[in-house]
């Protein structure tokens, strides 16, 4: 296979995009010092908590008779009457707003939805797992979600993440809780091979860019915005082939974000700077997920060790 600055897996590119030449350029200019890690991730979640309280704050004002319900999975997702909103939306177009114009635009985002009438009570069976076991998909998370979810159905991964388990729908998914398991009846090792399949089916047409780091190495950057970059490190398929590309034995992994995975050939120059970069991404989200190290080759995945950290600068 001959690879290009801009290699693709498959031919299927739906719902994918590739990552500019923004990371390209911070491998040129990063400083070699890596940002702290500190609590970005707990605090990344009590920013998202805040603008649902701000929005929940204008339906119980403007909207008193809506009826609102929160998932307890994900703070960026509510329901208003028969809609469920993803609040990201919302949060984007009101980024660089504030007060009475910040607000007007909340309220002209929500109005359709506290205004519609709702519609007949027709209470829907419970999925099966035969009907759910096709939108079955796996998922890495901050090790955080189990703190705020605790019915969390999930595995560790590493020190800060998590394998859990979603509902794949249009637009969003839902992380499964062992109340689902207990009503499908399986257990989670059988949940977690059909969550895996589906992914890798789900994962032909994704596009790899292949840039050099230097004198020697190369980096790769994954970028696919159905929220499913992170788990991709879950999946030999991709794996694998991200690691031809680069063309060592063993390569170097990161997974900053639910939508970016960054690797890199072993031999590549400025780890220290890839490794600030990963930090970077992580630190400023959306969806921060880890500024983990992994060594990914074809034994499998494992976390890099003091040595390797030590070139990396940490």
């Amino acid at each position: 296979m001959g690879w290009k600055p801009a290699a693709q897996f498959g031919d299927n590119l739906t719902r994918r995009f590739v990552l500019t030449g923004t990371l390209s350029a911070l491998v040129a200019s990063a400083p070699a010092k890596s940002l702290p890690y500190d609590n970005f991730p707990s605090q990344q979640r009590a920013d998202l908590l805040a603008f649902r309280e701000e929005v929940l704050s204008i339906l119980r004002l403007d909207f008193p008779a809506a009826t609102v319900t929160l998932d307890d999975d994900d703070p960026e997702q509510i329901v208003i009457g028969r809609f469920t909103t993803f609040l990201g939306n919302i949060r984007q177009k009101t980024a660089d707003l504030t007060g009475q114009e910040r607000r007007a635009v909340i309220v002209d985002y929500l109005h359709p939805l506290a205004t519609a009438k709702p519609r007949p009570a027709t209470p829907a069976p419970a999925e099966t797992f035969a009907e759910a076991s096709a939108r079955l998909r796996i998922q890495l998370v901050p090790i955080e979600y189990r703190e705020q979810v605790p019915s969390l159905t999930c595995r560790r991964f590493s020190n800060r993440l998590l394998v859990a388990y979603a509902l794949d729908e249009d637009k969003r998914y839902q992380l499964l809780t062992h109340s689902i398991f207990e009503r499908w009846g399986v257990d989670q090792a059988t949940v977690e091979g059909i969550a895996r399949r589906n992914l890798e089916l789900a994962s032909g047409g994704i596009q790899v860019r292949i840039s050099p780091t230097g004198r020697s190495g190369h980096f790769a950057t994954l970028a696919v915005e159905n929220g499913y970059a992170a788990a991709s490190l879950l999946l030999p398929m991709v794996m694998d082939q991200i690691q031809e590309g680069l063309g060592t034995e063993s390569i170097v992994a990161a997974v900053p974000t639910r939508d970016v995975l960054i690797a890199w050939s072993s031999n590549s120059e400025g780890k220290d700077r890839l490794a600030g970069i990963v930090t970077k991404y992580m630190r400023k989200g959306p969806y921060s997920r880890s500024d983990e190290l992994f060594s990914y080759s074809k034994a499998g995945i494992r976390p890099l060790n003091s040595v390797e950290l030590a070139e990396h600068g940490r």
